[in-house]
């Protein structure tokens, strides 16, 4: 939207206003010495920004809101704020708003082209308050980011470690078992093998004592015949 635009969608009665007189009945009164005051809820809002929601929209910020307002407070420009200090005290007695709005540019000795400079100068306000806070964001974005980003790296590298420890671990405990298998069948076979040995020996050894007892006895039984 050009600038032209953006006057003509806050301010575009003016050029019918301003071309009119000021009705005789309508009485000026005099600015008052108070806090400026809060931009009016409706077409004269001079810091309505809208931005397309990606989804839904946001809420403003209550802090956020607040050193906003802040900013404008400081950099109103005089002529505006004794403009909008009477249009607002014009508010009870004034109810059609172009006549009011007439009233406060004429006893405040302002003029539209002033009132909308004004606006200008407000919306560069905005705009820069914008440009540093998106500056600032996307600095503190991007810390945020690759802070995280290398707790992410990190992490990864880390499972991959703890991976490879598992899986030398399985590997260690796969041979293990084998070992185990191995040592148990082992096992097994030379108890078979120590047990044939055994079994041989007392085979051997039954058939020596055996013979040595028939002989023995042989001998007992010719020696008992011979007497």
């Amino acid at each position: 939207m050009t600038d032209g635009a953006k006057r003509t969608s806050v301010f575009g009665f003016l050029k019918n206003i301003v071309a009119e007189d000021v009705p005789d009945n309508a009485s000026a009164r005099p600015t008052r010495n108070t806090p400026i005051p809060a931009a009016p809820r409706h077409v004269m809002n001079p810091i309505v920004h809208k931005e397309s929601p990606a989804a839904a929209p946001a809420a403003p910020d209550a802090h956020a809101l607040e050193k906003l307002e802040a900013r404008l407070q400081a950099a109103c420009p005089a002529p505006y704020i004794a403009f909008m200090e009477q249009y607002e005290s014009l508010k009870e007695d004034i109810a059609d708003e172009r006549t009011r709005f007439k009233v406060a540019l004429k006893t405040t000795h302002t003029t539209a082209e002033q009132v909308l400079g004004a606006l200008d100068q407000l919306l560069s306000v905005m705009q820069k308050a914008k440009e540093e806070f998106t500056h600032s964001f996307d600095e503190n974005k991007q810390k945020k980011m690759s802070a995280a980003q290398e707790g992410i790296v990190a992490g990864e590298q880390l499972i991959a470690s703890s991976l490879e420890q598992i899986k030398a671990i399985e590997e260690k405990i796969a041979s293990l078992k084998t070992k185990h298998e191995t040592d148990t069948q082992n096992m097994q076979d030379e108890s078979r093998r120590l047990d044939a040995i055994l079994g041989g020996f007392n085979a051997a050894h039954a058939q020596v004592t055996r013979r040595l007892e028939d002989q023995k006895n042989r001998i007992a039984s010719m020696e008992s015949g011979k007497s």
